[in-house]
């Protein structure tokens, strides 16, 4: 299961109102710790713990608090100090050596649900949003963003009228483009979906990207020329693509579409000659790609089966989206 939040929050939405729940967010840190502020998970009555809050060394005690609060229908929150030996999070050999405040809340229909079910509404339709919420789990809502370049990354806690509010942008999951359905791609598709990312498949090739062994994809696309890839590209907010087909002609058609396209993240298997040769065949160059364009892809981390090249491009295309250096390249 996927940590992100957008998966988080699909799984908690159609059982909103069949179990009582509480949410459990971080909404303040002090020096090493394993989740930063605006972190979350969501606990139900019926055994459901969605997301993490630490290495999963915390979630046994934090448990017990929740049951509290599922109770008595009172918000608590609690501090974890890895340095005081009085305290829990010390006896239970934490190790990070930092402090964690956590706030645990009810989420129901009295407090409007906090807004998550707009805030997954929002990240579903694949739009940013800033949500806030109260520590003291009195209040939630969600703004949407069409720009939000100029938002801080980080959790924000701020007294907003006496009540503590943390302030968190939640930005919609990365949506990858997987063209060519092989048996390489299966590890491709599988690792990009336990990072959250939504994740459409594209392979023109009838024996290919058969949906039995893609279960993982968001979308399948079924047709099979250029338009049709690039109508879906239309309807989609894409934002990176792998082109890992294993043939010129689909891999040149497919670069035709993606050259026309604003993508952030771009790679093609193959060494750097088979690059030359697919944008010759393609009648495009270099200056068709303005964001990042990887040929070979991925980072050189030593591995030749097609796992090691699924991590080794998604850890890139992870790395490019949050603006990380792209040194280790091939």
């Amino acid at each position: 299961m996927s940590n992100h939040v957008n998966h988080l929050l699909a799984q908690w939405l159609p059982l909103k109102n069949k179990h009582k729940w509480v949410l459990g967010f971080i909404f303040k840190t002090e020096g090493s710790c394993y989740r930063k502020a605006g972190a979350m998970m969501l606990f139900s009555d019926a055994g459901h713990q969605l997301g993490i809050l630490s290495g999963g060394c915390l979630e046994s005690d934090i448990v017990k608090k929740v049951q509290r609060v599922m109770t008595d229908g009172v918000s608590r929150t609690a501090v974890y100090d890895d340095e005081d030996e009085e305290d829990i999070a010390f006896k239970l050999g934490v190790g990070c050596g930092g402090v964690v405040h956590l706030a645990l809340v009810p989420v129901n229909e009295s407090n409007q649900y906090l807004s998550l079910d707009v805030v997954s509404k929002s990240l579903s339709n694949g739009k940013a949003c800033e949500w806030r919420c109260a520590v003291d789990g009195t209040l939630g809502d969600c703004t949407e963003l069409e720009d939000y370049s100029a938002k801080s990354r980080k959790a924000v806690l701020d007294t907003v009228d006496g009540k503590r509010m943390l302030s968190v942008l939640m930005q919609p999951p990365t949506h990858l483009l997987v063209i060519g359905g092989g048996y390489d791609a299966t590890f491709m598709t599988k690792l990009a979906s336990l990072q959250g990312y939504l994740v459409s498949l594209w392979d023109p090739r009838p024996a290919q990207a058969r949906l039995e062994h893609f279960p993982e994809v968001n979308y399948l696309i079924e047709d099979p020329s250029a338009e049709g890839l690039r109508l879906h590209m239309g309807e989609h907010n894409i934002q990176a693509a792998v082109l890992m087909s294993h043939h010129r002609e689909i891999d040149a058609k497919a670069l035709q579409v993606l050259s026309k396209q604003s993508l952030t993240y771009t790679a093609m298997l193959g060494p750097l000659h088979r690059k030359q040769e697919i944008m010759d065949l393609a009648g495009l160059g270099d200056t068709n790609f303005t964001q990042y364009f990887a040929s070979p892809a991925g980072f050189d981390i030593g591995g030749e089966l097609p796992e090691h090249i699924a991590l080794s491009v998604i850890a890139q295309c992870h790395a490019v989206f949050h603006t990380k250096p792209t040194h280790l390249s091939r």
